[in-house]
């Protein structure tokens, strides 16, 4: 099997944990590729003759190694594309969601890969149409909002082209089941099982009482219209942003291809939300109290 890596040279101890993983996969005679991005962190100049570019790496690599955290996780995603190429998130950054193996598990993790003691979900995306030109693809989720205004914008939305509701508000949320963690939780949407076959609709701050967050199916087609005369943003996973001007409309689809992600057959959906999340945990500390007569 051989690995390509890819990595977010911003994140925390990234220098150490790739040029840890780098040795040790050089002394289990394992085949792999460094993006040339990662180049700067190389502690030697001679491991520079493992380093290519993207496009070498997804033509050669039977499996992506993300080093960062969900956000790289997200990049690497998108760079991968179409690819079907297994993504492995090791995580650098806070949550890890996406990215859940910690650089203390990496090594054993790759030995269990390579015996293959592992598995592969595949997590769905969205799909994103402008006057018919697909703009983005998301993991995560498409966000339509009143960019840096303080004023709400107008937005109504369609289901299979029937109307689900109209309403002012800062703007929208659309979430894959894997965004559902994301900023849809933030704003009060329901957390969905990644496998679960659903997309979340959930309103930013609506000026209305009777709008709350809506699950679908996800092979519905979602359409949102933009009224009045000022501008909005769409943003994909938080990254990905273009400016517009209303009246618009955009199309929300499920993707034609699915990203898969390697999981630990140790780690299940709902012990990384308890380990994440902190389900279950007590976290209240009592003071010292007097008891009075």
């Amino acid at each position: 099997m051989k690995f390509g890596i890819l990595g977010n040279t911003k994140s925390r101890n990234i220098e150490n944990v790739l040029n840890n993983l780098i040795n040790f996969l050089i002394q289990k005679k394992i085949d792999f590729f460094i993006d040339k991005d990662l180049d700067v962190l190389l502690e030697k100049n001679s491991l520079k003759k493992y380093s290519y570019p993207q496009s070498t790496i997804l033509k050669s690599s039977d499996l992506i190694i993300s080093i960062g955290g969900d956000g790289t996780f997200l990049n690497t995603a998108r760079v991968v594309g179409k690819n079907n190429i297994p993504i492995l998130g090791v995580n650098l950054g806070s949550l890890g969601f996406m990215a859940e193996v910690t650089p203390d598990e990496i090594d054993n993790f790759i030995v269990d890969i390579i015996h293959n003691k592992f598995r592969v979900d595949e997590l769905c995306l969205l799909t994103t149409k402008h006057k018919k030109k697909k703009i983005f693809y998301s993991l995560n989720d498409i966000v339509i909002d009143k960019s840096n205004s303080v004023r709400m914008i107008d937005i109504e939305i369609f289901c299979n082209k029937e109307k689900v509701i109209r309403f002012v508000g800062d703007g929208v949320i659309v979430s894959t089941p894997t965004g559902s963690t994301g900023y849809s939780m933030s704003a009060g949407g329901s957390i969905i099982s990644p496998q679960s076959k659903v997309f979340i609709i959930t309103p930013i701050c609506p000026h209305t009482l009777n709008f709350r967050p809506i699950v679908i199916p996800d092979d519905k087609i979602i359409d949102i219209h933009v009224y009045g005369q000022r501008e909005f943003r769409v943003t994909s996973d938080g990254y990905l942003t273009n400016v517009y001007k209303s009246p618009d409309k955009f199309t929300i689809t499920k993707a034609e291809y699915n990203i898969h992600v390697v999981k630990s057959l140790d780690k299940t959906y709902f012990q990384t939300l308890n380990s994440k999340l902190l389900w279950g945990a007590d976290k209240r500390r009592y003071s010292k109290r007097k008891d009075y007569d």
